[in-house]
């Protein structure tokens, strides 16, 4: 695989920074814009960005990545001693490959923001980091000071229509805290595997690392209680979060795996505790046309359940349809009788400890 130099140009509206891609099935422009007066902080003296959107491709591939540019020193060591082991065990039909940059750079770019960031979905992850990273007695180098959007393949069959009412819908949530909410859009996954769930990490934090002129510090908000992460296969990427999260940092960017710390119970009574998670909970996978919670999905359905079990649920009739929720909640609540997710298991201790019957019927 080849990686060309990236380039940056801009429309009207929008900076675009771009790179082809050679590989063994033919080549492509891989790109990620965002608006235009963010453009200042772009970087094309760095290929980090792309690098880390297209290793899993490369890896499949069982091609080595040979790039036109520079890569932070930091983060070629991090990858090709220890990152692409891990990724080969949570994913086996990977190869380890060997990555070949022009010239490797230990630059610390001056920034003339101090910016810490966190993605922000709206779901019950990225609701605890908030909260816990925008409090008055958080310091002040840790402080959150902008919010992110990203469009590498999480929004499913509704696309770029589904993300941009995304991004219109929590733009609103930002604007309270009066923080920027940058939205960064990528063709990204139109070249990748579709299978976003295991390979959500890489992507993006691939994006994240498209503005190394602005942030110093970015917390990935993980799914799994540190009890419950584990270096194996995995149809959860999540699950090896804490391992492999910081070994994607660079000597701009110091990534961080957040919310490990809790199980997603603890998360969930957290965030029903924040009043604006009233309005803006967004845990939905089923959303095409619009960015509502169907509220019957399986994560809508147990994120009610929790919610129920805790005493909480009514609160969130704004985002959710109740009685949707109610039409299916017997048959959930037997789907979790076989279920082996940790965090299926949570729901039921939570349902045991608080004296909650989940009337599971037999045979």
């Amino acid at each position: 695989m080849y990686i060309s130099l990236p380039k940056i140009s801009e429309s009207q509206q929008q900076a675009k920074m771009g790179a082809f891609v050679e590989y063994s099935q033919g080549k492509k422009e891989v790109w990620y814009s965002i608006n235009k007066k963010y453009g200042q902080f772009l970087s094309n003296e760095s290929s980090d960005t792309f690098l880390i959107g297209l290793l899993v491709l490369a890896m499949k591939q069982n091609e080595d990545i040979y790039i036109e540019g520079k890569v932070s020193e930091k983060l070629f060591y991090n990858l090709t001693n220890y990152l692409v082991k891990i990724l080969t065990l949570l994913i086996p039909s990977l190869h380890q490959i060997k990555i070949f940059p022009q010239e490797l750079t230990q630059e610390n770019l001056v920034k003339p923001i101090q910016g810490v960031a966190t993605g922000f979905s709206g779901g019950i992850d990225s609701f605890c980091t908030f909260i816990d990273h925008f409090q008055e007695n958080t310091p002040t180098s840790y402080k959150i000071t902008h919010l992110l959007l990203n469009n590498v393949g999480s929004h499913g069959e509704g696309g770029q229509q589904l993300f941009e009412k995304r991004y219109q819908r929590l733009y609103m949530f930002a604007q309270e805290y009066e923080l920027p909410f940058i939205s960064i859009n990528s063709n990204l996954h139109e070249i990748l595997p579709r299978n976003f769930q295991t390979t959500h990490t890489t992507r993006n934090i691939s994006a994240i690392l498209l503005l190394p002129k602005l942030f110093t510090k970015y917390y990935y908000s993980s799914a799994h209680k540190y009890e419950d992460c584990i270096i194996k296969e995995s149809p959860d990427g999540a699950v090896i979060d804490p391992a492999a999260i910081h070994l994607l940092s660079t000597e701009n960017t110091e990534c961080i795996s957040a919310g490990c710390q809790y199980s997603r119970v603890e998360k969930t009574l957290k965030v029903s505790e924040f009043e604006p998670s009233y309005r803006y909970l967004d845990v939905c996978v089923n959303a095409v046309e619009d960015a509502e919670n169907c509220s019957q999905c399986w994560k809508c359905a147990r994120t009610l359940l929790t919610l129920e079990i805790l005493g909480k649920h009514e609160l969130y009739d704004r985002v959710f349809n109740l009685d949707k929720y109610y039409e299916i909640k017997t048959s959930y609540i037997q789907s979790l009788r076989d279920s082996s997710s940790p965090l299926t298991k949570e729901v039921i201790e939570l349902a045991l400890s608080r004296g909650y019957d989940l009337n599971f019927t037999t045979g």
